[in-house]
């Protein structure tokens, strides 16, 4: 006979051997709710609302449950069902999961294969057997279908699989909405089934609070470097120039703005990281990176980028604006740069400007202004580095 736990693992892999798209805490709250049904069911613990017990420490012959047993037993102090689930999903949970791998590789449940180039893709579990997986299939089926009193494992194992969302593997949703009654009578019956899912809604609400305090963080900091940015831009346009060093004096000024190779080098790269910001912030409207997450690193590369502009910026010219064409090439970068930074400024700080009565719809349209002042970028661009070269 199988395991809760690997019941449980069989599920969590399809037939090719992927695993199923489950949050990892949850897996983690799971195998330490299976481990102690195990010890349950082999009369090895005893629980109640208030305590779980070790009754019986002696080795059941199971590698991932002897080394919890052995953990149990070494407790001092007794503990609740909730507090061994928290503390085994943490420490225990990964070694439970290799641990039933290894067994069920071994029994040739399934098969383990490397995946990618010389296995740097990870392992993939394929079944090997089916039989168990319809076997289980066709016991939570039976038992959601019926209404009389049902076998205590099969209890246990519909508790388990709703706690982590994988029932909806077995069961049609249709199914399940339509038999929910009968699901919400089974997992009254079984404790640890009940604790397991309220461990699993514990790590969702730490996740969303963790990822609501992570979010804000990165707010403040977008709003903070886009606030510099914006200092950065303004300065461009009104700050005083800087004086021309003299012909007759070495000095590094000197060396940036008259030593002609200094020029291609501070031009060309602040070419290059405009180029960069610009790809930065494409991306961030691509849709395979929005499918795989992570955009604040893309806006945050995007201001960035845009902060080493205004520091190149000022090697390149000294906020000198020029004359003619460059006046305008500085004018027009000067205020894609400025605009972009208050659109930024305005995006992450959307929540003072409400408070302060601003307009919602301000960070949108400064947004498309910084967008318009691109459009004549290139050409001055390019009108720029031919005069420069030509003359």
């Amino acid at each position: 006979m199988l395991t809760f736990a690997e019941e449980l693992v069989l599920l969590l892999h399809d037939e090719a051997g992927a695993p199923r798209p489950i949050r990892q805490d949850a897996i983690d709250c799971a195998l330490a709710g299976a481990v102690l049904m195990d010890l349950a069911f082999a009369d090895r613990i005893d629980t109640d609302l208030q305590t779980l017990t070790v009754t019986d420490a002696s080795a059941t012959g199971n590698t991932a449950l002897d080394r919890v047993l052995a953990k149990l037993a070494a407790r001092a102090q007794p503990a609740d069902t909730r507090t061994w689930i928290g503390e085994l999903c943490i420490d225990e949970a990964g070694a439970i999961h290799e641990a039933v791998l290894s067994s069920l590789v071994a029994r040739e449940r399934l098969g383990r294969h490397a995946k990618g180039l010389w296995g740097l893709g990870g392992l993939r579990y394929p079944r090997m057997d089916d039989a168990a997986v319809r076997e289980i299939n066709l016991r939570v089926r039976q038992t959601l279908a019926a209404d009389d009193i049902p076998e205590p494992r099969d209890v246990a194992l519909i508790s388990l699989l709703d706690a982590c969302d994988l029932l909806g593997q077995i069961v049609p949703t249709r199914e399940i909405d339509q038999r929910r009654a009968r699901i919400e009578q089974l997992r009254r019956m079984d404790l640890i089934g009940r604790e397991v899912a309220n461990a699993i809604a514990h790590a969702e609400r730490s996740t969303l609070l963790t990822i609501r305090a992570r979010a804000a963080r990165r707010r403040r900091l977008m709003l903070r470097l886009s606030a510099l940015g914006a200092l950065g831009a303004l300065a461009t346009l009104v700050a005083p120039r800087m004086p021309v060093p003299d012909q007759f004096s070495p000095s590094l000024l000197k060396l940036l703005w008259f030593d002609g190779l200094w020029q291609q080098w501070s031009g060309y790269l602040l070419l290059g990281v405009s180029g960069a910001g610009i790809l930065a912030a494409l991306l961030v409207k691509a849709r395979p990176v929005a499918r795989r997450g992570g955009l604040h690193w893309w806006r945050l590369g995007h201001v960035g980028f845009g902060l080493c502009c205004i520091l190149l910026l000022f090697l390149h010219t000294g906020f000198r604006l020029g004359a003619n064409l460059n006046a305008a090439l500085m004018l027009v970068f000067s205020a894609a740069l400025l605009l972009g930074a208050l659109a930024g400024a305005s995006t992450y700080g959307a929540a003072q400007l409400r408070r302060l009565g601003i307009n919602p719809k301000v960070p949108k349209a400064l947004t498309r202004l910084h967008r318009i002042t691109l459009y004549p970028l290139p050409a001055l661009l390019v009108i720029h580095i031919l005069v420069v070269y030509l003359y």
